[in-house]
């Protein structure tokens, strides 16, 4: 593109009034006039759109997954020297022991880098999203303005505008784990153009670059395998190449593909432990029957729809039973099928009579990109997800776009030598419309963006989005119970956050009374709120399901001390230990029921491995003296005293215990002593 040269010298010509108020009344074409130069303005437009949107994801701090990839993850945290590992090891290795068939190490090299740079700093995380989301934007306009050449040159810019602005977009963006979807996406583009470009000029190196940037693509998701058949799409629609070419042009790229199997299938076969998906992943392995999980998964292609269409309430989980099981009969399952028949249908027909309209090719990239994740042809890790429709809502901002021309009667092909005007009623109407459109969507990204400023706000938040998931209620549940603290003064904050955590855990039990983890977490949040019998309930119901949860063995012995049934309390006490999951209050109580039962040797060596747990406990020392005491070994008892009352010298009760102690020995003396002391220190309180 050729600019014109500025002149040197300034010119500033004078300006009446009477042409002022004419200047005045004349801004609003100078929107249309912009547009005009569609590449220059379309272009700084989009990036300054991508950064207004996401520009307050930046202070956010790490939620959801962003702690597998990054905070928790030792591969990540070894910066640039853990790169040759995140090569050689599965999605995650570096957080989690199960392999859960996933090779996307691109993402993970980006933010081992960003560690080296600047370690545990989410915003420099979060800066790199909407940086790159920006360019995902101004390469999608450039992409589609190659593309689009013959069509109304206002197109491309529609279709980016409403694509980088959708909100069905903020899981990707706000969520640093997402970057995946974006340098997946961005790729793509990169793919896209050089082809283009090797196709227009015939020159070797943007051939090169376009099957490098593919490798990548692959690299960053294997759902970019899908692009394979993209790629021909984009020949036949918008190129002149004879179909006999396009296995010349896309050999090279069919050969990465495989090789990007052969690398994967390597790398994951030598790892032995392989994760196995459940219902909590994904519900509709859970469908009572094959027909209920496709006409599932056919209400869950429809939700999509709708979502493109509407996109609130969004929410991070849609998994069990957030999405309800379907059958055939219900016309929410019944419609989705007939739109996307009709849909599939419209555009083999016009591709097999050569009319290559551009709703027939949105289509098809929304079917093709979507077909991985739809759960029709094998089933994947998860129910939903808003992110598995980061790509293929390209498709759907493509159909859009044209029916917006469409609307407004604005010819979407262009006749050559016809001069497009944008100023004219329906040029006009149709900016306002995109400006309308593209308030709310701004509207609603920029506040969803605020949801996922911690793990706990996004909890909180989508606990309302998706009511019907039994994880978002486990997930927030389980938050608030992390945050109750006994030793918080403030009461009535403390009694809150617990009400909230047995609210929610019993919400999710409701919906998943076998999921193990929630009906321990439900019966820690009721012995901690004093409901011991409940606390057992439930404890006795996660073990029922998982007889390996070790803390459930911990909480049932801790709540069978409570009610004093001391034989099933050490039953479970010892099974807890067995198990290696203890602390000093395990072996407190342990000590606790063996003198309910009188067995004082027991409760001597308990106390005394909760004494090693924790040595400054007074508590401890002091129930340890008082066993000793109890068994007639008073000089043992006296020594435990004097070691509490070195850690606690405040305590009047204590020196009186000892006192009592030492009458039992007979040192009189000793007794008045440690008596007359005690005596003092409560006067003085």
């Amino acid at each position: 593109m050729e600019y014109q040269k500025k002149s040197k010298k300034k010119v500033v010509p004078s300006v009446s009034k009477n042409d002022e108020k004419k200047l005045i009344v004349s801004r609003p074409t100078i929107l249309f006039q912009l547009l005009d130069n569609i590449n220059i303005s379309g272009s700084v437009f989009i990036i300054l759109l991508s950064l207004s949107l996401y520009a307050n994801t930046i202070w956010n701090d790490y939620a959801l997954d962003d702690k597998a990839v990054i905070q928790a993850n030792r591969f990540t945290q070894q910066g640039i020297a853990g790169i040759p590992t995140l090569l050689r090891t599965f999605y995650w290795e570096g957080f989690w022991n199960d392999n859960a068939g996933l090779y996307r190490p691109l993402s993970m090299i980006t933010f081992a880098i960003e560690w080296q740079i600047s370690p545990d700093n989410p915003h420099l995380n979060h800066a790199t999203n909407v940086v790159l989301y920006a360019i995902s934007g101004l390469l999608l306009f450039v992409v589609l303005s190659l593309l689009l050449s013959k069509y109304h040159k206002l197109l491309p810019f529609l279709i980016t505008a409403l694509y980088i602005a959708h909100p069905i977009h903020t899981e990707v963006v706000a969520n640093i784990k997402s970057r995946d979807e974006i340098l997946c996406f961005l790729l793509f583009l990169s793919t896209v153009y050089f082809l283009i470009r090797y196709i227009n000029t015939q020159s070797l190196r943007p051939f090169i670059f376009s099957v490098v940037s593919y490798f990548l693509c692959l690299l960053s998701k294997e759902s970019a395998a899908t692009f394979l058949f993209i790629f021909p799409a984009i020949l036949f629609y918008f190129t002149e190449i004879p179909l006999k070419q396009y296995l010349k042009v896309l050999y090279p790229h069919i050969l990465v593909l495989i090789g990007y199997f052969f690398l994967r299938f390597i790398i994951l076969d030598s790892i032995t432990t392989l994760k196995s998906y459940t219902y909590l992943d994904n519900s509709l392995m859970a469908a009572p029957t094959i027909g209920v999980r496709l006409a599932t998964a056919i209400y869950i292609l429809g939700k999509y729809i709708w979502l493109l269409i509407f996109p609130y309430p969004l929410s991070y989980d849609y998994s069990f039973l957030e999405i309800p099981f379907r059958k055939w009969t219900d016309y929410q399952t019944f419609l989705p099928l007939i739109l996307y028949l009709g849909a599939g249908v419209y555009t083999i027909q016009r591709i097999f009579t050569g009319k290559k309209d551009l709703i027939s090719f949105g289509i098809l990239f929304f079917l093709i990109t979507l077909s991985i994740v739809s759960n029709i042809f094998f089933l994947i890790g998860a129910t939903m997800a808003e992110r598995f429709l980061y790509i293929p809502s390209l498709g759907f901002c493509m159909i859009v776009a044209v029916l917006m021309l469409n609307l407004f009667r604005i010819p979407v092909l262009v006749q050559p030598g016809k001069k497009e005007q944008l100023s004219t009623l329906p040029g006009k109407m149709l900016i306002g419309l995109l400006l309308i459109i593209l308030t709310v969507f701004s509207y609603l990204v920029i506040n969803r963006n605020k949801d996922w400023e911690t793990t706990q706000t996004l909890f909180e938040k989508d606990v309302v989005a998706a009511p019907g998931s039994s994880r978002t209620h486990y997930n927030f549940g389980t938050v608030a119970l992390g945050r109750y603290d006994r030793n918080n003064e403030d009461t009535a904050t403390n009694n809150k956050t617990l009400a909230i955590a047995l609210w929610e855990l019993s919400k999710s039990a409701s919906i998943d009374p076998s999921h193990p983890l929630t009906l321990m977490n439900l019966a820690n949040a009721y012995y901690m709120h004093g409901d011991y019998n409940l606390a057992i309930e439930n404890a006795k119901e996660c073990l029922k399901f998982n007889p390996d949860e070790t803390k459930a063995y911990s909480v049932l012995g801790n709540a069978y001390y409570r009610v004093k049934d001391y034989p099933r309390a050490i039953e479970n006490l010892q099974k807890s230990i067995q198990l290696k999951y203890y602390t000093a209050e395990t072996y407190n109580f342990l000590g606790g029921a063996y003198v309910g039962i009188s067995d004082l040797n027991n409760a001597i060596s308990a106390y005394q491995k909760a004494i090693a747990l924790d040595k400054t406990n007074v508590e401890l020392i002091t129930n340890l003296a008082s066993v000793y005491g109890m068994s007639k070994d008073y000089q043992h008892a006296i020594q435990y005293f004097k070691r509490a009352i070195v850690l606690k010298p405040g305590n009047a009760q204590l020196y009186y215990i000892t006192s009592t102690t030492f009458l039992n020995l007979g040192k009189k003396d000793s007794a008045a002593y440690y008596f007359n002391l005690g005596t003092k220190i409560q006067t003085r309180q």
